[in-house]
């Protein structure tokens, strides 16, 4: 069986998220004599090349190419993540939503309505839509009632996340902080500024060098992002990115993780940081399902001084810090025996064509 995975998307991913979960897929199936994998994407960058050329029974495609060869076999599968593959309608489609187009911020209600659209065609033509974890199927679920009988709950190991030594968690903060420790924080923009009042307080306190790393969504929110911190005390301290940037390097590398007002979008993130032994730090929000409650430590993060709180209780006391990495370990371990015990479905092995 040829399996077509297509590594591009029309949506807003973080394409690390993308190629890791690609390789998850391969490291799942490369043990089936009957299965060859096609990677195909136009921009795969060579760390990624390598990782998948490990594997002998793959071939890495330019979109091209595997617009040409599907016209060609008679047994194929496309997998992909929001993407269309030319001359591929005749061969079955699985589709894996990583996030939905109503979680895109600040985006024009044109743009959110083309995005949903295009959505919803690809749960359409799909022949299911694999949901990696429960969150993510239970909030699609409810956002696209019409559609729920196409959502099935898969599970994609984080099987080969890169082995990181001290070298090269160092090298990452000599890139981003000029080598100083960090809290990394996903968050909207429009809670930055209460974020930032707290993080003073806990530089006053503390006469740290330690710095915050604010992931945003979009363009447009690292821009407001960079008028906003104009003139503010500690800005030398602050890095911005946007999240289609990230690096699971960034994550393994950073002294704590805060979670403000995520969704099912970020599960594989936090997944990535328990794997690293980073604590998470979630603002309580209602959204998040009470089975990922004990993945890191829940309080509202807009109380005045509960985020300068523990700022400073994670950066003053490394027993505390390493008790609530090894509390997210935990229960990441007890989530994976209940997805084996629940034979959720497996990508690739339980796909048919």
């Amino acid at each position: 069986m040829r399996l077509f995975i297509l590594t591009e998307t029309n949506f807003s991913h973080p394409s690390e998220l993308i190629y890791q979960k690609v390789l998850d897929i391969i490291e799942l199936g490369t043990h089936s004599a009957h299965l060859h994998f096609y990677i195909v994407g136009n921009q795969i960058p060579l760390t990624h090349q390598d990782l998948y050329t490990n594997y002998s029974n793959l071939t890495i495609l330019k979109k091209h190419q595997a617009e040409k060869l599907i016209g060609e076999v008679t047994n194929a599968i496309v997998i992909h993540f929001g993407a269309e593959l030319k001359g591929s309608k005749q061969f079955p489609h699985y589709f894996i939503p990583l996030t939905d187009p109503a979680l895109i911020p600040h985006a024009s209600w044109w743009s959110k309505w083309k995005q949903r659209k295009l959505f919803k065609q690809y749960l359409k033509n799909a022949v299911a839509s694999f949901c990696i974890n429960d969150w993510s199927i239970d909030s699609l679920k409810k956002g696209y009632p019409s559609f729920a009988n196409k959502f099935q709950e898969a599970w994609l190991p984080v099987s080969l996340l890169p082995k990181l030594e001290w070298v090269d968690l160092s090298a990452t903060r000599e890139a981003i902080t000029e080598s100083n420790n960090y809290f990394l924080i996903f968050l909207p923009l429009e809670n930055l500024v209460n974020t930032l009042k707290e993080f003073s307080i806990f530089k006053k306190w503390q006469q740290t060098t330690m710095s915050l790393l604010v992931v945003v969504d979009g363009v447009a929110a690292l821009e407001e992002a960079r008028q906003i911190i104009k003139g503010y005390k500690y800005k030398e301290d602050i890095v911005f990115k946007t999240s289609t940037e990230l690096k699971i390097e960034w994550l393994a590398a950073s002294y704590a993780i805060l979670m403000d007002a995520i969704d099912y979008d970020k599960t594989s993130i936090i997944e990535w940081a328990i794997h690293y032994e980073i604590p998470l730090l979630f603002n309580q929000i209602q959204s998040q399902p009470d089975s990922w409650l004990k993945a890191g430590e829940v309080f509202l993060f807009s109380e005045k001084m509960a985020l300068s709180n523990h700022f400073k209780m994670y950066y003053k006391d490394e027993m505390y810090r390493q008790a609530r990495a090894k509390m997210g370990k935990e229960w990441l371990l007890e989530m994976t025996e209940q997805r084996n015990l629940n034979h959720f479905i497996k990508i690739p092995l339980d796909l048919k064509s």
